[in-house]
Parts: structure tokens; sequence; C-alpha cells
């Protein structure tokens, strides 16, 4: 019985060998539906075999934010230029052998900026300690992709990534799916949308989906309807960067990447070239709210608000003001638009809302 490498390796060079047209359609999706459940069972399998100490990045009151490229393209350089961390610079592969984090201020804003080890080819197999590094990004809410004037081929890492589950600059797929004991596979659309429903329904019938309404409210490829059977995909924005813009080999570089539709960011550490720029994109790319504090019955405790990641809860706004408040809290009251009355009573899972005004309460002694 082959194993599941060499099903993959056929199932893919079978794809690869078939002409694609509207004969051979069904049976093309029919293919990576079979490939999507093999590389899921094999990810599920890999987990559970363990394999290296891993990774863990805890989700923090600030927006995380993920450095990551080919090994010495200057991601410890620009970690050290736009924040407060002293990440070890050297002129050889693997110099970042674990995560080196750093907090980069931007205005009122505060960001945690994480330099991690090069991704190399073979990354989603485990080299170069790749599944370590890529089961952090899945936990961040913005990437940065490094390239320099040498190494600016893309595609791998794009691969690497895109094998994983991780799909960058995409949103999660218009649908959802209602499982049901009877009545077969029922796939509706909203309207304007054309899709062959012969053929996603066999692709969804390849995912042991029997009985179920589903509902598409966009035109989906037979990749993304695979994506939403799935459900484990992450949709993470990123950014590209292209470093060292002060050498002669970068205007090369930089057109060949927007001859691929890529718009990076020029960017020169040696001369200080743009960082401010760096900054300013990122923190673009993340949506912060302001909350507003107050005193108990009494006027703001100060004018300056403090400035969150867009779906924070009361505890991250504890966890932001003083750790105790968390173990000591009562509960809070909140005018604002995350509430329906003024100073309505809420707990520590409550979501908070750009312009909320709240009073913490919290037990004595």
């Amino acid at each position: 019985m082959p194993s599941i490498d060499e099903e993959i390796n056929r199932l893919q060079e079978e794809i690869h060998k078939t002409q694609y047209n509207k004969a051979t359609e069904h049976h093309i999706g029919r293919i990576k539906a079979k490939l999507a459940k093999l590389e899921k069972t094999k990810e599920e399998r890999s987990r559970k075999g363990g394999g290296g100490t891993g990774f863990f990045i805890k989700k923090g009151i600030y927006p995380t934010v993920a450095l990551v490229g080919p090994p010495s393209v200057g991601k410890s350089s620009i970690l050290n230029s736009i924040t407060n961390a002293d990440s070890r610079v050297g002129e050889f592969d693997f110099t970042t052998l674990t995560i080196v984090p750093g907090i980069m201020e931007y205005k009122d804003m505060k960001f945690r900026i994480l330099d991690l080890p090069g991704i190399i080819e073979g990354a989603n197999e485990g080299k170069g300690r790749g599944r370590e590094v890529i089961s952090v990004l899945r936990n961040v809410d913005l990437i940065l992709i490094i390239l320099d004037p040498f190494k600016f081929k893309i595609n791998y890492i794009l691969n690497e990534l895109n094998k994983t589950g991780i799909r960058i600059n995409q949103h999660p797929p218009k649908m959802s799916i209602i499982y049901n004991e009877r009545g077969g596979i029922n796939i509706t659309t909203t309207k304007n949308i054309e899709l062959d429903m012969e053929l996603f329904s066999a692709v969804a019938r390849e995912f042991g989906v029997v009985n179920a309404d589903i509902v598409i409210r966009e035109n989906l490829t037979v990749e993304r309807f695979i994506d939403g059977l799935l459900g484990n995909r992450s949709y993470i924005d990123a950014l590209f960067i292209l470093n060292k813009s002060d050498l002669p080999e970068f205007r090369e570089a930089f057109e060949s990447l927007r001859k691929e539709n890529i718009d990076p960011v020029p960017l020169s550490i040696n001369k200080h070239k743009n960082v401010t720029l760096l900054k300013s994109k990122i923190a673009s790319s993340i949506k912060m709210i302001k909350i507003f504090l107050q005193a108990p019955d009494k006027e703001n405790l100060n004018n300056e608000p403090l400035v969150l990641r867009a779906g924070s809860s009361v505890e991250d706004v504890c966890r932001a003001v003083h750790r105790d408040f968390i173990e000591k809290f009562k509960f809070a009251q909140i005018t604002g638009k995350s509430v329906k009355f003024p100073n309505q009573q809420v707990g520590l899972d409550h979501i908070v809302e750009n312009g909320d005004k709240l009073a913490l309460f919290i037990k004595k002694g």
C-alpha cells in the first residue's frame, strides 16, 4: 500500500499531466479534493508525532507582526531599526535560530515584532525548523515578507505558506454549510454567481459531505471551495519588503517583482531609508481601536487613549492597565458602541469597540 507521500506525489503528477479543459474539469477537481484530504491527514499526523520543541507565541495586547523570508536578507537589521530589540546580526545564513521579539512604537500605537528563522524550500516538511516557524505565523496579525536584490524569488515562500494552509492577502470563502441527517447535498448561490453544481457536489462528497445545505455567496474556484470545506485555513495580510535598496542590483529585482503584481516597500537599513514609511505601512495594515479609561463616577483618568487591536476584550484592557486587575476584577462599566445603554455592566469576555469609555471595578485588598 503506498504511503501518504507517495499518494500525494502520484496525484500531483496526475494533475500536472492532465490537460485542463471542460472535459477534464470534474476529474481534476476531484483529484484536488483527494489531494487536500491527504495533505490534511499528513499535517494532523505530523502534529501528533511531535518533531521538535516548537515555538509558542501567546496573543498579547499588542498586534503581532512576523518578519519572514529567505535567510540573510536583513530581517534582524530591520527588527533592530524599527524596535527596541537587539537581534544578533550576522553575515551567514540562519543567524536567527530562535524567535527574537521587539516592540515597535509608532505615534500612539505599539506593535510586537517577531524576527523568525529564514524560510527555505521544504519548510512545510520541517526543513530548517520550517514547521515551527509556520506554526507561529498562524497566530500573527501581519506578515512582512522580507526580500533583497539577491533573494527576491517569491514563489517558493508563497508555496510553502500555501501548502500549510496560510492564505495571504485573501479573505475566507463566503460560504456556509448546514449539515443534515438526510436530503443529499443542496447547493444554492446568491444572484449573479455561476458555478458547476455537479462538480462542487462531487468535491463535497470527497470530503464525506453527504447531506448538507451549502450556501455560496461569491464566485469560488474549486480550490477556494475546498478551503471552505476544510475550514482550517489561516487568512493573514502580508506586506512585501525589498531590502538593500542602496545596492546597484536593487532596480532589476524591484522591477521583476512589479511584473509579478507585487508592489514591495523599498527599504535600505544601511542608509536608513524608508524606515518611517515601513512603520506607517505596518500601522495602516492592522486595524486598531482607542479606549478611554475612566475612574468610577469620575471624568477620564487622562486624555490619552489606550490603543489596542480591534477585537480586544475587557480582559485585554485589564492586562494592558495592570496584570493584577484580572484576578481582582469585579465588573466593568462601559458607555459606547459596544453596549446597548450608558454605563452598562459587562464581564471580562466583553468585546470593546473604538471610542468606548470604560471604568474598571476591582475587589479591595
